[in-house]
């Protein structure tokens, strides 16, 4: 055998690479084969879903990887360090998919796209709106709305996604958004509807100018607000952002780069119309939304840009609202019907202060309304120089984005009631200064003067 080896040492080393090509082609081609991702139990979901999904006839790897790497070496690697990991028991269970937007161009032409399409049959969309636009750090890939597997869909639409764009803060619990905010989105029902035998045409009231949320306030439920809790899955040691900048930033590294889902950071937000008969809810959330939600944050020594937090003296003592406000103001009949409106006094400085509780009351008060008056006039110069710029001017973005952080803290404070904690405060109007004067600097102008 070893002398025929020998004499035919050509032939035998061509049928050695031949058997290596073939089999590693053969390998090459059955792990581009969706039935390899089956090999794994923990695949069953996704392969299901895929299985009855529109994409049941693409393979994995053409969406998974970027057109033209199923067949880099590199790739097959990294694939195969994935099954070495499923069967050593080493493999994570929160599974990320990160698939770019070339994959999904081979098939979906952007030019096809950018039309008036209706989604769901009755919402008006258009992609060129949507892709590609950068929104506070937000640079919207297929994969920003194209990308959630739920329930028996393998790659659908999440409709959370839109409603954290299109409602997060821009919705009020008492006052209706104008018609035209409805109808960018929705056509006006043709049908008439009939409630308690009494008949209704929303095209009438659409012809008065009357607004959706007129009767719909409830449409649109939630905050989209983003908890610490949130960060922790991820993250050691979170911290949420307090300037605008750093929200862009924010967004940028998880929503542009790496295709974090919003939902997985904000909480949910809904949208729909309350069923016909279902009793309203009177809620005195329906008109006072998030009531005292400012001085609770400015006692608590939180939720200003660009401080650090700082509690209030008496927060940390845990002194109560009610240790401060004393005064009853509505009585008898009015109590009754209005409820009690406990108003703050002096008298709760005196009484654990002494007579130095009211002198700190009127030094601190003239303080803060001292402060007040500086920020405002120092917004207020940095608010002339933005309008006055043309667009396209050098560093007239940065100064919009530090305008904006200046102008939050001066209504935090004055709408949080500064007294409630008078460090913070200061603090706070210091910074909206610093901000104003730096957004005065990015235009090439003067500080404001103190």
């Amino acid at each position: 055998m070893r002398k025929l080896i020998r004499k035919h040492w050509l032939l035998s080393i061509l049928v050695v690479l031949v058997i290596f090509f073939t089999g590693s082609w053969g390998a090459l081609a059955y792990t581009n084969n969706p039935a390899f991702c089956t090999k794994c139990h923990v695949m069953d979901p996704y392969c299901n879903t895929w299985a009855s999904s529109t994409h049941s006839k693409v393979a994995c790897v053409d969406c998974h990887y970027a057109p033209g790497d199923k067949y880099k070496i590199w790739v097959k690697a990294k694939s195969l360090n994935q099954v070495a990991a499923y069967w050593t028991g080493h493999y994570d269970t929160k599974f990320y998919a990160d698939i770019k937007d070339a994959s999904c161009m081979v098939c979906h032409k952007l030019e096809d796209l950018n039309k008036p399409v209706k989604y769901n049959g009755h919402v008006n969309f258009d992609h060129s709106k949507h892709y590609g636009k950068d929104d506070r750090g937000i640079k919207l890939l297929c994969t920003s709305c194209h990308s959630h597997s739920e329930k028996d869909q393998h790659f659908s639409i999440n409709k959370n996604a839109c409603y954290l764009c299109h409602f997060r803060g821009e919705m009020s619990a008492s006052v209706p958004k104008k018609q035209e905010f409805c109808t960018k989105c929705h056509d006006v029902p043709e049908k008439d509807i009939e409630i308690s035998g009494q008949t209704y045409s929303h095209a009438s009231y659409v012809e008065q100018g009357v607004d959706c949320q007129r009767c719909h306030i409830d449409a649109v439920e939630g905050q989209g607000d983003v908890e610490t809790r949130s960060c922790e899955v991820c993250h050691d040691d979170p911290k949420l952002p307090d300037t605008a900048a750093e929200r862009e930033e924010l967004h940028r590294t998880h929503v542009t780069e790496h295709k974090v889902d919003c939902f997985r950071c904000h909480t949910d937000i809904t949208h729909g119309v309350r069923p016909t008969g279902k009793q309203i809810v009177f809620s005195c959330n329906q008109c006072h939304s998030q009531p005292h939600l400012g001085p609770q944050e400015l006692y608590a020594g939180k939720g200003g840009r660009g401080v650090d937090e700082m509690p209030s003296a008496m927060y940390k003592a845990q002194v109560d609202c009610v240790g401060c406000h004393l005064e009853d103001h509505t009585f008898g009949a009015e109590s009754t019907m209005k409820g009690a409106v406990m108003r703050p006094s002096v008298k709760a400085c005196v009484d654990c202060h002494g007579d130095l509780g009211s002198e700190m009351y009127n030094m601190w008060t003239q303080m803060l309304a001292d402060s007040i008056a500086a920020a405002t006039k120092a917004v207020a110069a940095a608010q002339s120089k933005v309008d006055t710029a043309a667009e396209g001017t050098p560093g007239l973005a940065e100064a919009r984005k530090l305008l904006e952080d200046a102008q939050y803290n001066l209504d935090f404070v004055r709408f949080g009631k500064g007294i409630h904690n008078v460090g913070y405060s200061t603090a706070l109007l210091d910074k909206s200064i610093e901000f104003a004067n730096q957004a005065l600097e990015k235009l090439g102008a003067a500080p404001a003067a103190e």
